[in-house]
């Protein structure tokens, strides 16, 4: 069928997408199955440039379909007056997959209704899903990509009440199979976060006004998804997503340029095993590589597909995703703080006061991914070098430019968490891992 779309294509440049998705959804609700779901999507796309850019989906694959969808991508393609342009690039034929296994659905039912019945005295919700994505992509250029990735995920919400409320949620997921449940250690977790809620209401306290702050992977992860990330994104830099998904601080300028001190460097890297956002090439047939965002403090590259690495004179560096049935566009895959030299220990011994941050409640960013605000769900005082104490959703409030001026230590341990990143109009929702290490930062006003 692709080989098909390719030969009748009388333009500059043709590509297809077949892909199958297959999973499973189930939540749990307070003891009650709320939802069950048993999915599979399967269709085609086609992007063709020829002057223009033109786009067709269908979930109906067979010739006379994509050969309506070669007509119709090749007429919108020439009716538009802008012209587009693509990078040259090198491609591949290829094939790859990840391994996975997963049990019957009854026994992934009983499974989520245990951890139900594990914090049964609190209001809770359990969402679980499991995902076979098989895709083939080729371009008239020589790519011919097949590729079948299994993705598996969880989240919890657990809710304490005992004369004030509190909340924590979790996310868990990997590329790979049923393997990973053991290896979340969701329980632990569960009554930890339990254990935590019931002391932060009880214990509590306002943290100092103004000291050093240790922000764990949980939130740098975040930080460096939508203080770095998006707005390194090339498609924002020129301005394309300012309607859609927001702006940036960025020019083209900035690169080479020191942004940060030293001890800072992010990465985002689509190759790592296993990982929420991970694949081998993106959806122009691009093969991924590890890139550094920033290194050393110096900005080293921008996010790029084809089209925004032609424009900035530039290769593409895989960064081109599209889900299913929608056009791909530039976006994340993992991205996180590189490890520094520091343990956790050494950085909380040199602190007089302060606060360590180990999970957010809330948080929020500026249009153009300047100004942020991070509020601590779980967090403790530090004095004199040492844990005190909890701390009340302590609050940092603070620009992009400062935040990576004010790091001075970076940690040694990596931590990954998925989530799930949305962009574009209509929006894609697309896998992503944050993460990254603790860092450390001096003198900050604290609420």
């Amino acid at each position: 069928m692709a080989e098909y779309a390719l030969k009748i294509a009388k333009a500059e440049y043709i590509e297809i997408r077949i892909e199958r998705h297959t999973g499973n959804e189930i939540l749990f609700v307070n003891g009650e199955l709320k939802d069950f779901d048993i999915y599979e999507n399967y269709g085609f796309s086609i992007r063709v440039i020829d002057d223009g850019m033109g786009f067709y989906f269908s979930d109906v694959v067979n010739k006379e379909q994509i050969r309506k969808g070669v007509e119709t991508a090749t007429k919108m393609a020439r009716l538009q007056k802008s012209s587009v342009k693509l990078s040259e690039e090198k491609f591949y034929e290829d094939k790859y997959e990840v391994k996975a296994e997963f049990p019957p659905v009854e026994e992934k039912i009983d499974f989520i209704k245990g951890l139900d019945e594990f914090a049964k005295e609190h209001q809770r919700i359990f969402s679980y899903s499991d995902q076979m994505t098989e895709k083939l992509y080729m371009n008239n250029e020589g790519a011919a990509i097949y590729s079948r990735i299994p993705r598996i995920y969880l989240y919890y919400l657990i809710t304490v009440m005992n004369e004030e409320t509190e909340q924590m949620h979790r996310e868990f997921g990997n590329v790979g199979g049923w393997e990973f449940i053991e290896e979340w250690q969701i329980e632990k977790n569960l009554q930890h976060d339990i254990n935590f809620l019931k002391d932060l209401i009880k214990k509590g306290e306002k943290a100092p006004p103004k000291g050093d702050v240790i922000l764990s992977p949980y939130i740098t992860g975040l930080i460096a998804h939508e203080s770095c990330g998006h707005p390194f994104e090339a498609d924002r830099i020129l301005g394309r997503e300012a309607a859609q998904a927001g702006k940036s601080y960025a020019s083209m300028e900035l690169i080479g340029k020191k942004f940060a001190n030293e001890c800072i460097s992010i990465v985002d890297d689509p190759t790592l095993p296993n990982s929420y956002g991970f694949y081998k090439y993106d959806d122009e047939g691009i093969k991924a590589r590890k890139r550094f965002l920033i290194k050393e403090g110096i900005v080293n590259e921008f996010l790029h597909n084809r089209q925004t690495a032609y424009e900035m004179g530039c290769k593409s560096n895989a960064a081109s995703r599209a889900t299913y049935g929608k056009e791909p566009i530039v976006r994340m895959a993992n991205t996180y703080f590189a490890p520094g030299d520091y343990s956790l220990e050494e950085m909380i011994e040199d602190i007089k006061q302060g606060v360590y941050m180990v999970t957010f409640m809330e948080w929020n960013i500026d249009d153009k991914r300047i100004n942020q605000k991070y509020v601590g769900e779980e967090a403790y005082i530090i004095k004199n070098g040492r844990i005190e104490g909890i701390a009340y959703h302590p609050a940092i409030e603070i620009s992009t430019f400062d935040f990576y001026r004010k790091v001075d230590a970076a940690g040694k341990e990596l931590q990954f968490y998925p989530a799930t990143c949305g962009k574009g109009d209509p929006m894609q929702g697309i896998e992503v891992s944050t993460g990254g290490v603790d860092l450390r930062l001096r003198n900050m006003a604290i609420k």
